[in-house]
């Protein structure tokens, strides 16, 4: 899976992070087909009706956790940019 974050490097240390889609369009839409494609059976064998909801609940969920591990990732990335570097040891010592 690849992120949908990405590094744009500024000048200097300024660095931004840009979104490549609208993410909350295309989740809102893929939910709403979802429970469309579930309630075709609730309609055809007469189930419960909450079961296209609990089916896009769970949906909700993944996705809940894709954004999750996206952000950890990018906080990752944050850190690795900015640790503080380690000044060089002298292999000299002083007298």
């Amino acid at each position: 899976m690849r992120s949908r974050l990405q590094w744009t490097h500024g000048s200097g240390e300024h660095v931004a992070v840009v979104r490549r889609q609208t993410y909350l369009a295309e989740i809102v839409l893929k939910v709403l087909v979802l429970v469309g494609l579930l309630y075709m059976p609730v309609l055809v064998f007469h189930w419960g009706s909450w079961l296209p909801f609990a089916g896009a609940g769970l949906y909700l969920l993944w996705e809940l956790g894709r954004l999750s591990s996206a952000l950890g990732e990018l906080a990752a990335r944050w850190n690795e940019q900015h640790q503080p570097r380690p000044e060089p040891t002298r292999s000299v010592a002083l007298k």
